[in-house]
């Protein structure tokens, strides 16, 4: 690698490194409720095993037809056995019944010959016939047939693990097949040991013999129909030929490899058949014919075991093993490394949303997200039978929205707090800036009334007409600051929320009359001609120094935008229940993009510039009519003047 790039890699590093840290809040809340969901993860095998089957339920519809329950019952034997009346009291009173209490060579003879003739794909008797069994001597028949391939009798184990073979197994890997099933320490059978010695499990051995049963069996059909049916005394169905035994690897001595049972069947959803039908010939035709057969009982109480869909015999539960090699849904657990960074992954997704969003719409997504995956993980456990985490990712999802919130709460308080801070400041600041203007608006007020009554004294004693003109200018000016004062006097009060309006009937032509007579030498001297077109109005309740304000504010308005030549017109007229006041100009017009914001407070128009003015009359007028109740209006185009007024209700 070069220098260059050396150093660039280098800075690269150096910026991801700061830009990390610059966020490490975000990114320690998201690392701690990843760690918290990898350590949920070491519990989620067990706290979600049972719910996933509650919540799925038996399905009868998905058992493979090819596995048949023969179920050999207390009751039934006793009357088919009578030498075993003699055992059974004893039995009863030491409070439990024996695999050794089923045994009668006869018996056992005539429904495996039954079984067997109807040819099964495979046999499992789940019952243990140990050195206590009294077998006595066996013909050749016999033997053969308690030896036959097809058929797997139970093996059990010790406390050491050491099995406990059946007295017909030959060795340990022909005719045999474990049986033991182990419940965890709570009681509930969830898994099942599958090599723990040389000997394989009853389910996986039985599914095994099914398999290559079904293979030997078709092609002895497919040979058959290509050598041609030359007797019709020969069975159609073919003849299912032996098996090389179970070699069991080096690799599987005493180890343990243990799986879960997928149960897709409770209590009564594999078919069963009663032994005493069998033997009295009650079961139809082809019932075992290519079929897993398994024998078992439920008088024992080390018979059943309870599972998360209820309570089952020890031959239900290898059913389910055996439909679960049959059907390929052995449950999987995929390497640790793929939950955790599935988890990351979910991680990063969660953060992102809980940053981006307000908090009801992350409320509303996590809760959705929770029930999505709850649905994915039972579906892919369903129809895949991978096993994916619940309880984790859950977890995670809320860990991580409770941080994130504490922060984004706290982060949230602290920035209230320093609004809260700026907003005092900010008010005090206005509350100083108000009351300097009021104060300084007041104390002007006096020095120039005292300009504007000498000013009328010299007026009256001029002594020629140059400074009689000039002290009407100086009069002219000082009205003017007065009215500047004014205006500002009331956006002070304005912004105090001190305005009042004191309601009284008031003519609003006789205020219209007074505000012309005021401002008629103004459009004189500007060369414009004032018009009036008044109705007659019917007197309304209103503050009259706040009108005679707001009509001032119109037509001064209109006499300063309007050329020499003018003409400035203020009519009233009554509207319905309304009074309106309109004031038209020949000016050139308002731009529309200057419109809107005509009626703010210090705006004025680009045609200002040479226009003395603070921007506020408009502002007041628009709140003085809004104190009354009405409503002003603008109409305006460029070159064709302005229509500007207002509008009041009667009553």
């Amino acid at each position: 690698m070069s220098w260059g790039r050396l150093v660039q890699t280098s800075r690269s590093l150096k910026a991801l490194g700061l830009r990390l840290w610059r966020h490490r809040e975000i990114f320690f809340r998201a690392f701690v409720g990843w760690g918290a969901a990898a350590i949920l993860l070491l519990l989620d095998s067990s706290g979600t095993h049972d719910w996933r089957y509650r919540l799925r339920g038996p399905r009868p519809a998905m058992v493979d037809s090819r596995i048949v329950i023969i179920d050999v019952n207390e009751r039934d034997w006793t009357s088919l056995n009578p030498n075993s009346r003699n055992l059974l009291r004893p039995l009863k009173e030491l409070g439990l019944t024996t695999d050794a209490f089923f045994w009668n060579t006869r018996l056992w003879e005539d429904m495996l010959s039954r079984v067997l003739a109807d040819l099964p794909l495979a046999v499992g008797v789940t019952l243990h016939f140990g050195d206590g069994v009294r077998v006595g001597s066996l013909g050749p028949a016999t033997r053969s047939l308690f030896e036959d391939p097809r058929v797997l009798w139970g093996a059990d184990l010790d406390s050491g693990g050491r099995a406990l073979i059946p007295v017909f197994a030959t060795t340990y890997n022909r005719n045999v097949a474990v049986r033991s099933l182990r419940s965890d320490d709570d009681g509930t059978l969830r898994r099942y040991s599958n090599s723990l010695v040389q000997i394989p499990h009853m389910g996986v051995r039985l599914a095994e013999l099914a398999e290559r049963n079904t293979v030997a069996l078709e092609a002895a059909l497919d040979s058959s129909s290509e050598e041609g049916r030359s007797t019709n005394n020969s069975d159609s169905r073919g003849q299912i030929q032996p098996l090389n035994s179970f070699e069991g690897s080096d690799d599987d001595l005493g180890l343990e490899r243990t799986s879960d049972v997928n149960f897709v069947a409770g209590t009564g959803n594999f078919p069963i058949v009663s032994m005493r039908d069998l033997l009295e010939g009650r079961v139809p035709p082809e019932a075992f014919h290519r079929k897993v057969v398994l024998i078992g009982h439920r008088s024992q109480a080390t018979e059943i075991f309870t599972t998360a869909l209820g309570r089952m015999s020890r031959a239900e539960v290898i059913a389910n093993i055996v439909d679960n090699h049959l059907q390929r849904r052995i449950p999987q657990r995929l390497p640790a490394w793929v939950y955790l960074g599935l988890m990351a992954t979910l991680a990063i997704f969660s953060v992102r949303f809980i940053m981006l969003y307000p908090q009801a719409v992350v409320l509303v997504g996590l809760g959705l997200g929770v029930l999505a995956w709850i649905s994915i993980s039972a579906w892919v456990f369903d129809r895949f039978a991978i096993w994916l985490p619940a309880l984790a990712p859950i977890a995670q999802l809320i860990i991580t929205y409770v941080l994130f919130l504490s922060w984004q709460v706290g982060t949230n308080e602290a920035r209230a707090w320093q609004l809260e801070q700026d907003r005092r400041a900010a008010e005090q600041l206005e509350q100083l800036k108000t009351n300097f203007v009021s104060m300084m608006s007041h104390d002007l007020k006096t020095p120039i009334a005292k300009i504007q009554s000498i000013c009328d004294r010299l007026m009256s004693q001029a002594e020629s007409d140059r400074m009689a003109e000039d002290l009407r200018n100086l009069r002219r000016s000082s009205d003017e600051l007065h009215r500047y004062i004014r205006s500002i006097l009331q956006v002070s009060k304005i912004e105090a929320r001190e305005m009042a309006i004191l309601r009284e009937p008031v003519d609003l032509n006789e205020v219209l009359f007074r505000v012309i007579g005021r401002l008629k030498p103004l459009a004189q001297e500007k060369g414009l001609t004032l018009d009036s077109d008044f109705e007659p109005l019917f007197s309304i309740e209103a503050d009259s120094t706040l009108l005679e304000e707001i009509a001032h504010n119109l037509v001064e308005n209109a006499i300063k935008y309007t050329p020499a030549g003018g003409t400035v017109t203020v009519a009233s007229s009554e509207i319905g229940n309304d009074v309106v006041v309109t004031v038209k100009d020949t000016g050139p017009g308002i731009p529309p993009e200057e419109q809107p914001d005509i009626w703010a407070k210090f705006t004025r128009g680009s045609g200002a510039s040479t226009s003395p003015g603070t921007g506020l009359g408009l502002y007041l007028v628009k709140y003085f009519v809004e104190l009354h109740g009405g409503e002003v209006f603008l109409r305006s185009q460029m070159g064709q003047g302005t229509e500007i007024g207002f509008k009041l209700p009667m009553s």
